[in-house]
Formats: structure tokens, sequence, C-alpha cells
């Protein structure tokens, strides 16, 4: 998110919302990581591997803990100017 998106992919509304939320983008890169990565968070439980839907969760998941982790860092060391 901090750089800016080229002018083709500004144009598509789907692609600038996904830009700007940090947490929804992330759910969609994470799980095309974890496809091609073949990261499965889900085995470790005891659950079987679904294909789509084990990548979709893991990006899910780890989505978040990066968006938990960047509100914290965020929250940490941001400059507070009132």
């Amino acid at each position: 998110m901090q750089f800016p998106l080229p002018k083709k992919l500004e144009e598509n509304k789907l692609v600038a919302k996904l830009h700007s939320c940090d947490f929804c983008s992330g759910v969609w890169v994470y799980a095309i990581l974890s496809y091609f990565m073949q990261l499965e968070l889900l085995e470790p439980l005891g659950f079987n591997y679904v294909s789509i839907l084990s990548e979709l969760i893991t990006g899910i998941v780890m989505s978040f803990i990066v968006h938990i982790f960047i509100i914290g860092w965020k929250a940490r060391f941001e400059v507070t100017v009132i």
C-alpha cells in the first residue's frame, strides 16, 4: 500500500478497493503465496487438505496476524502531533 497503483489498475474499482484496505489485499496476496509455496496451515491441526479452501483460510489467518502486528507497530512507534 506504500506505492501508488499504475493508472490502468487505478481505473478498476475492485483493484482500487483492495489496494485501499490492507487486510483485504493481504488475504488475496497470502492466499496466492500459500498456494505457490504449498503452505498448509490446517494440516497440522488435523484437518484434511481442500485445494482452494485451505489456501483461502491460510490467507485470512496470515493477513489477520500481519494486520494486528502492523496496528501494534503503528501504535508503538507512530508520532502523534497534537
